[in-house]
């Protein structure tokens, strides 16, 4: 019997699997000559890999649950498929072809996804590990804007809170890249960088959207009596 074991990495790349997938992030712009990028898919097995590449549509509910829908017109991608010796790498041409006029950034997951080819007729019995590099893909127009807001935040337990956000603007943000200052009546907390990505529940905020993220702060800082101020 056969079994199969599917990951999917988010936003990082590990050189540990059968391949590394970079960027992980990117950006485009929804016409010219930014709205093209290369990626490279790099086989670090000692295998040959089978690759597919596929857009999906990203969009996020207000508690963070992501949903994906396949697109298939958005995007030109050379080769869609791809066979990679061990050790080699491969180029794949991301280019975006959707609306050229956008009110406002869209957001994209970029899968690169090893497909397992079975060419053993016999009782093959074992584990097959297949591997998705689900990649974030924004395109975004020239001279958008992100505009957040803090519409409430509350305790739920000792050291977290609750923050239900918006932006009000045309522009994504990524929320672990922003700086967030907490002060309360004698203490001042600034996180960012690698502590605030480890502290937060959710990274991305679209735009003209609502989010309710947590964060893990020290048990001296209270919702209702400390402030928070995101910087970005």
């Amino acid at each position: 019997m056969k079994y199969i074991l599917s990951l999917f990495f988010l936003l990082s790349s590990f050189s540990i699997f059968a391949y590394q997938v970079n960027p992980m992030v990117s950006e485009l712009l929804p016409m010219g000559s930014g709205s093209q990028q290369t990626m490279r898919i790099i086989n670090t097995s000692h295998k040959t890999l089978t690759i597919e590449i596929l857009a999906y549509n990203l969009l996020i509910d207000q508690h963070g649950k992501e949903n994906l829908k396949e697109n298939d017109s958005d995007f030109l991608i050379i080769p869609m498929t791809t066979i990679i010796p061990p050790g080699k790498a491969q180029s794949i041409i991301v280019r975006y072809i959707g609306e050229p006029v956008l009110s406002a950034s869209e957001a994209y997951r970029i899968a690169v996804n090893q497909v397992v080819v079975d060419l053993d007729d016999g009782g093959y019995s074992g584990v097959d590990m297949t591997v998705s590099f689900r990649t974030l893909l924004n395109v975004v127009p020239k001279n958008s804007k992100a505009q957040l807001v803090i519409l409430s935040k509350e305790q739920t337990r000792e050291n977290t809170w609750n923050v239900l956000l918006e932006n009000k603007g045309n522009r994504y943000i990524r929320l672990s890249k922003a700086k967030w200052v907490i002060e309360s009546e004698n203490n001042k907390l600034v996180l960012d960088g690698k502590e605030l990505s480890e502290a937060l529940s959710g990274k991305l905020l679209l735009p003209n959207s609502r989010r309710e993220i947590s964060i893990v702060l020290p048990e001296k800082f209270k919702a209702d009596t400390s402030t928070l101020e995101v910087i970005f």
